[in-house]
């Protein structure tokens, strides 16, 4: 199969019909985008709209590439949404924190020396970074893998993530030659369809988890919850984004960073479908929860709080309790939770959901790394995974 890659600041060449795939860089994205949205028009997380904002509020060390699949007619028929990651320091937790020789020499052995090459989004979980017009297939599955190698290689990329793969699709992907990524899960709630309240939500649960929840709800005293309009998303970003930094920087791996400007742009893009809620003490925000609602399925999507006011009044537990609440009141089917503090959403309820990934080196120092960090990273997490059982049998 043959391609033509083009990466000049001007709207890509027409290609001939016979042609199977076309790579855009971010500069040429704007000339393809109402063709873009023709081919994810079923896909919102694929939406230009949606890829644009997460362009305007990424740092420097991001880059995003695309690219749409054509038949033998010369019809796109497909889309993939690429985002390339410069990884250094400020991607994960240093192991040698303490030692600031050893730290320096880390630093400089890493930094700008790994470039990791992501089909998908690597700020939610909410599909995949591919799409076809037709059901997928291992022909399908044969394309976007030689596109995307194409890609890597033109982008001397070290490693390659395809990531949120439905599982109806895993089985197209297992004769490519990636390697399956076991270790990703997320921690999902099925609501149940008897919760009109939160207080239905107590009454499922058994005494000692009752009585735990009885008693974080109480630490709440003093604390108001208010959503946050579209002009005060905008007056609080900020603090908003200080607020969630503080907590990214305590987490062990951390590829995908924001700016100021998330917080506004996804409001813009999601409308009525993103909430974002503040947590006030005495009228200063000292946490806030955003929330987005995906047809039947309520997301906690990203928090931030202080973490003196957390020790205080079990804020963290609190906005997990206080999604419930929503979802319950959304009539909501599922709660979305994310990938982190595992423990504390099995502790009210939630269940983790493995998510579909696979992944591929082209440079051996990659396969080095990824070795490090992903012991590093099984070592913080799953030690502390503990199964619970909060509700009663029915």
């Amino acid at each position: 199969m043959s391609c033509i890659l083009s990466f000049t600041n001007k709207a890509a060449i027409a290609i001939p019909a016979e042609e199977d795939f076309h790579i855009y860089s971010e500069e040429e994205f704007n000339s393809i985008a109402l063709t873009w949205d023709t081919v994810t028009a079923e896909h919102f997380h694929l939406n230009s709209k949606m890829l644009s904002s997460i362009r305007n509020s990424t740092g420097g060390d991001m880059k995003f590439y695309f690219i749409l699949f054509r038949n033998e007619k010369g019809e796109n028929i497909g889309a993939a949404y690429f985002q390339l990651v410069s990884f250094d320091h400020r991607h994960y937790k240093n192991f040698f924190r303490k030692n600031s020789i050893l730290k320096w020499f880390e630093q400089k052995i890493i930094d700008n020396r790994f470039r990791l090459l992501v089909c998908g989004s690597l700020f939610s979980i909410e599909g995949a970074g591919y799409c076809f017009k037709q059901n997928f297939s291992n022909e399908l599955a044969t394309r976007l893998n030689e596109a995307t190698n194409a890609l890597a290689k033109k982008i001397r990329a070290s490693a390659l993530i395809i990531k949120d793969i439905p599982d109806s699709e895993t089985q197209f992907f297992n004769p490519l030659g990636l390697n399956k990524y076991e270790g990703d899960k997320t921690m999902q709630m099925e609501i149940s369809p008897s919760w009109k309240s939160l207080s239905d939500y107590e009454q499922s649960l058994k005494h000692k988890y009752a009585q735990r929840f009885r008693s974080i709800r109480k630490k709440l005293s003093g604390i108001s919850i208010q959503e946050l309009s579209e002009e005060e998303i905008e007056d609080y970003s900020d603090k908003l984004f200080l607020l969630l930094d503080d907590i990214v920087e305590k987490q062990t791996i951390r590829l995908g960073r924001v700016n100021r400007n998330y917080f506004s742009e996804l409001k813009k893009v999601y409308g009525y479908r993103m909430k974002l809620f503040g947590f006030y003490k005495q009228d200063e925000l000292i946490a806030f929860a955003i929330h987005r609602i995906h047809d039947k399925e309520y997301e906690i999507h990203f928090v931030g709080f202080e973490e003196i006011e957390n020790r205080i009044h079990n804020i963290y537990f609190n906005i997990l309790f206080h999604g419930i609440e929503q979802a319950i009141i959304s009539n909501c089917t599922s709660l979305e939770m994310g990938r982190t503090a595992i423990e504390a959403k099995a502790i009210i309820g939630a269940k983790p959901r493995l998510i579909n990934g696979f992944y591929r080196f082209y440079h051996p120092m990659a396969t080095r790394l990824f070795t490090i960090l992903q012991k590093h990273f099984q070592k913080k997490t799953e030690p502390k995974v503990i199964e619970r059982h909060p509700f009663k049998t029915a």
